[in-house]
């Protein structure tokens, strides 16, 4: 269900996120009866204010006696359908520009007992929260999401799809709070501005829903409207908001320009680009009518976005890093893809790396990444069910200058001038949330012997009239590459999933992709050639148990294969876990893959002919351990399992801790210790060479957040990564069973150590409007500090704040005009 905002996740392994099968589906929808909600649809009445009202979260204008209240609230999480232990009123009144909501959280030891906690704007944190969701056009698949915490932060977000959430979504909206001896008290006004709205003069229906989260003493999640058990759905379940009389479409009009200065004053790179940079640009909303918004950017600017967090990646699929980037946040939903995806908006403004150079050549400057030049995205959402997005984007070609051994310095491409577009449009069918789709991408490069691609596909979703399940069916396809040599291949899926009141569901997935499908110009996928069937099965108990709140059981099965017909993975696994009354919950599973073959890790997967690496069986475990969210909290995630050269084993412990409403310091630290597995090495002509890697890896993050209120807010992100790894008993590859020994005179240790710091200050000075100052520093090493790359962690952090490092300071000025 949509609401996760509450609680912090607690995610049993991601194998969980992939199950799915038509045919199992199919046979469930044929062989068990519907199951139907057979509820009435609460409603609510909204009064027109005669006046504008002053928030200041007291609840003290005569007019809020004039709205009936919404009472009646149903626990959520973590007892399903339990009244809550305190009670919650809300009303809500609206005029010709605002909706204006305000509630009433009941506690019955007031004030002290609420849980406050001061950060950052559209974060999360483990505190009191209360917010509605405004499903404006009454079409049952999309809502506005609007909360606020015990200390006045906001968050907002979009619903879409009926249960799918972009926690991106932003806006410009007012609120506040207050506390006293009987709990708290919240008032919002919300813009119509940012709601879409019918065109008519008539009375409107909407659909609406309210959520609060107690974190004091029973972590508690209640709601004015719950989802029963057996239903995939959310926004298609809201109660009716009755009584909108008079109210106009107010299209969105922001103009945000703003201003950058960055200074960096001690660089890594093998070139000097230490220099001041100034630049300035623009973003603009501006909606058309009341379906549609036109959003453009021009020289946009990231630099008060956190930093990625580097992660090793010694394998053959690609990193996939999530969006931070507003303009490409805001909207991302209406190009969802089923079951692929086809537009990774990290692909416009990549990172860019050194060019090769000859002998005697030298690097004198380059760009980290190319420049948007601007970039333009269309929305809408159509009366008759149709949603439509469009985004366009232009990268200015990026060169570094080069140096000769003479002193002549030339201008060598790095990226050519790229255009790319993307194309979604969706048609719902019915109020269920069923729809069927269309998607198209389109990049070129400026350089003629450059690539080109052109991506569409087609997808379909099914929700039956108990919106019991789902079955879903999807196919792309793409041509891309030089444009004298593109190569085309296909993506074709099934998927499938129920569930019942008695909580049981099962789902499964069925997919098949062709060696020459390549979305990845515009989209992301982590491999071609490759067939693969999902299962898997759940049974969820929300009724206590003794000391346990609830528990679960999962079961799991993957298959997949190349189109050679070769296994490449073979998976089974049952999950268990569990929630005490207490707050504490464990997660315990027991994994087996069986033997397989790797088509790709011998580097040889773009050959005529492949080769493959055979892995033998190998079983797997792990136990994830959550404490109660309070003043300290903390949880212990461990991995174990056996192969070849010896265990495999690592250990994650994150730790939270709040002292005060202000102050909250969390940090991650994880250890990994790989006793041998076979890893590619080199290629020695066309002979692969494999040995046992052994890998040591010691990864800690650190996130300090300081709120001096919920407009002015300081964060810093921490992270120091200590990892090597050496190979040992080499082999050559003689056939695909085949090993025999080997040698190389290659080196047969490494090592990879870094450390950044990324500190962030925010003021929100108006609405909208805000000031960043941003400063980030990063340094790096891949020399080995043993013979045979081992980690040492303080010697090695001590080492680190003696090497050159690049350190930024970027100060940014942003101003909404409305």
């Amino acid at each position: 269900m949509a609401p996760s905002l509450f609680r912090t996740p607690r995610h049993l392994p991601s194998r969980l996120k992939q199950f799915p099968l038509l045919a199992l589906t199919a046979v469930l929808w044929a062989g068990f009866p519907a199951t139907a909600a057979g509820e009435a649809r609460k409603t609510l009445l909204a009064v027109r204010a005669s006046y504008p009202l002053l928030i200041d979260g007291r609840l003290d204008e005569p007019q809020w006696a004039l709205a009936p209240a919404a009472t009646g609230f149903t626990v959520s999480s973590p007892e399903l359908g339990k009244a809550p232990a305190n009670q919650t009123e809300v009303w809500v009144l609206y005029d010709d520009h605002f909706v204006y909501i305000a509630a009433r959280m009941h506690h019955p030891k007031g004030k002290a007992a609420i849980v406050r906690q001061i950060h950052r704007r559209d974060q999360d944190s483990a505190s009191d929260w209360f917010g509605v969701y405004l499903d404006s056009l009454h079409d049952r698949r999309t809502a506005f999401a609007f909360m606020v915490n015990a200390s006045g932060v906001q968050q907002d977000r979009l619903v879409y799809g009926d249960t799918n959430e972009d926690l991106s979504w932003d806006s410009v909206w007012e609120s506040a709070v207050t506390t006293d001896a009987d709990g708290w008290t919240a008032e919002m006004k919300i813009p119509l501005s940012v709601l879409r709205l019918k065109a008519t003069q008539g009375e409107q229906v909407w659909g609406i829903n309210f959520i609060r989260s107690d974190y004091s003493p029973r972590q508690e999640l209640s709601m004015w409207q719950i989802v029963p058990r057996g239903l995939n759905a959310w926004v298609s379940h809201f109660p009716d908001l009755l009584g909108i009389k008079g109210v106009k479409p107010h299209p969105r009009r922001e103009w945000v320009p703003y201003l950058s200065l960055q200074r960096k004053f001690e660089t890594a790179q093998s070139f000097d680009d230490r220099r001041w940079k100034a630049q300035a640009g623009l973003d603009a909303h501006l909606g058309l009518n009341s379906y549609s918004q036109l959003d453009l950017t021009a020289r946009p600017d990231f630099g008060q976005v956190e930093v990625d967090q580097a992660v090793l990646n010694l394998g053959t699929t690609e990193t996939y890093f999530p969006e931070k980037r507003p303009f490409f946040l805001e909207g991302l939903d209406i190009f969802q893809f089923t079951g692929l995806d086809l537009f990774y908006s990290r692909r416009l403004g990549k990172g860019l790396s050194d060019p090769g150079l000859q002998p005697g050549e030298k690097l004198v400057d380059r760009p980290s990444s190319v420049d948007i030049l601007g970039a333009a995205k269309y929305t809408s959402k159509f009366a008759n069910g149709m949603n439509l997005g469009l985004l366009a984007a232009n990268m200015e070609a990026a060169r570094a200058t080069v140096q000769d051994g003479a002193g002549q310095e030339t201008r060598r491409s790095l990226e050519p001038m790229t255009h790319a577009m993307a194309l979604r449009a969706t048609q719902n069918v019915d109020e269920r949330g069923s729809f069927i789709g269309g998607f198209a991408s389109y990049l070129r490069q400026a350089d003629p012997a450059s690539r080109e691609a052109l991506v569409g596909g087609a997808d379909w979703l099914f929700k039956p009239a108990d919106r019991s399940g789902s079955l879903g069916l999807s196919f792309a396809h793409s041509s891309a590459g030089p444009r004298t040599g593109r190569r085309a291949g296909s993506f074709v899926q099934v998927q499938g999933n129920q569930q019942w009141k008695n909580g049981w569901s099962l789902n499964g997935r069925l997919s098949s992709t062709s060696r020459g499908f390549d979305p990845n110009d515009l989209g992301y996928n982590q491999r071609p050639d490759i067939q693969t069937l999902n299962a898997g099965a759940t049974r969820r108990w929300d009724e206590p148990l003794g000391a346990l709140r609830n528990r679960q059981w999962v079961a799991g099965y993957t298959v997949s294969r190349d189109l050679a017909g070769r296994v490449i993975d073979h998976f089974l696994g049952n999950w268990v876990g569990a929630e005490s009354a207490g707050g504490w919950s464990a997660e315990l599973g027991l994994e087996k893959s069986l033997a397989a073959y790797d088509d790709r890790e011998l580097r040889t997967f773009q050959d005529p002919v492949k080769k493959y690496l055979r892995y033998s069986a190998f079983p797997r475990a792990f136990f994830n351990l959550y404490s109660p969210w309070g003043p300290y909290a903390a949880s212990l995630r461990t991995v174990h399992h056996r192969r070849e050269g010896g265990p495999t084993q690592s250990a994650a412990v994150f730790q939270s801790l709040r002292p005060t409403p202000n102050l909250e310091v969390s940090w991650v630290t994880t250890l990994a210790r790989e006793e041998g597995q076979w890893h590619y090495l080199e290629t020695q002509g066309a002979m692969p060479i494999v040995g046992m890697r052994r890998l040591g890896q010691l990864d800690q993050t650190l996130r300090i957040s300081y709120g001096f209120s919920p407009v002015l807010t300081m964060q810093c992100f921490s992270q120091w990564m200590d990892a090597a790894w050496s190979f040992r008993d080499l082999r050559s590859y003689v056939n695909d069973h085949q090993l025999a020994p080997g040698a190389s005179s290659a080196k047969t240790a490494f090592s990879d150590r870094l450390w950044n710091i990324n500190l962030i200050a925010r003021w929100e000075f108006l609405p909208g409007s805000a000031l960043f100052a941003v400063y980030t520093h990063g340094t790096s090493t891949d020399a080995l500090t043993g013979d045979r790359g081992g980690i040492r962690p303080l010697a090695d952090l001590s080492r680190l704040r003696h090497l050159p490092s690049d350190d930024a300071l970027q100060v940014k000025l942003s101003w909404l005009f409305r």
